[in-house]
């Protein structure tokens, strides 16, 4: 089980300057992965969705859709053979420039 909490915390995720965008699928939905978008909010720190649990293991992408960002990073889910995770891309694209630069994202499966 995971959190989106989790996810960012582990991801380096600047609470305090960041943003986080949400979007609430239908009820009937099977998952959120594969669900229809009814409202799109921007959130808080404090909102309960950040902190509601979800299988990330093989299967249906049950993560909550969400867009994260901060003044380093844009953060979303992605899935990869079953599996969802959190990826991030660097806002300062130097870090992917140069002899031996970091891997660009390259999410899905």
């Amino acid at each position: 089980m995971a959190t989106i909490r989790e996810w960012l915390d582990y991801s380096g995720f600047d609470w305090e300057r960041g943003e986080i965008l949400w979007q609430e699928v239908t009820a009937d939905d099977y998952c959120p992965g594969w669900g229809t978008p009814k409202t799109g909010m921007m959130i808080d720190k404090t909102h309960s969705i950040l902190d509601e649990e979800f299988d990330d293991g093989f299967g249906a992408p049950r993560c909550p859709r969400f867009l994260a960002r901060d003044n380093r990073r844009i953060y979303f889910p992605y899935q990869y053979d079953g599996s969802t995770a959190c990826c991030d891309v660097e806002l300062n694209w130097s870090v992917y420039l140069g002899d031996k630069p970091n891997e660009t994202p390259y999410p899905g499966g």
